[in-house]
């Protein structure tokens, strides 16, 4: 399976159809009273834009697009992602981490369980110094192991297995 780039008229459609989902969430929350899980959506939606808006600062275009559309381009995925970014990461690595994190999507998002919930955590930090994206993929699948040679950062796999696979990049 590839996954082509969207467009930004793709994007734009995409992300008016989910500003308008939240929206309605919140008046319908509001119209049945429930005014505390109304601010809890706005707060959810506030808490994602800064998520959104602290990525921007990896100062990686790629990366930051992919991590922007991914949720639009594989919706089985549930992702829930924070970000910790003081400083940007040098360009060299955006196209083969995009290229990473594309790959092991691919890997498995043919054979995931449709019966299943599949949660994609990422945490995203950065350092004077040093780098790193965690990626947790839980759910159900069937697929062999993962495997790419990378050279141009460090890939440490803590597990593997049919319910959850968990790396982080770094250097």
């Amino acid at each position: 399976m590839i996954v082509s780039k969207l467009t930004v008229s793709e994007a734009l459609r995409f992300a008016n159809h989910d500003y308008l989902n939240q929206l309605h969430l919140i008046q319908m929350n509001l119209d049945l009273g429930r005014v505390d899980e109304a601010k809890k959506v706005i707060f959810d939606q506030s808490e994602h834009c800064k998520i959104l808006s602290n990525i921007n600062r990896l100062q990686l275009t790629e990366t930051v697009e992919w991590l922007h559309t991914l949720c639009w381009r594989y919706p089985a995925l549930q992702l829930n992602m924070t970000s910790d970014v003081s400083t940007p990461i040098q360009s060299k690595y955006d196209e083969a981490i995009v290229q990473y994190l594309e790959n092991t999507i691919i890997h498995v998002y043919d054979k995931l369980d449709p019966y299943e919930e599949h949660q994609l955590l990422l945490n995203i930090e950065t350092y004077e110094d040093k780098w790193n994206i965690s990626f947790h993929l839980k759910g159900k699948w069937e697929q062999s192991p993962f495997s790419i040679e990378q050279n141009i950062f460090n890939v440490e796999t803590y597990e593997q297995t049919n319910t959850s696979w968990k790396y982080v990049l770094h250097i």
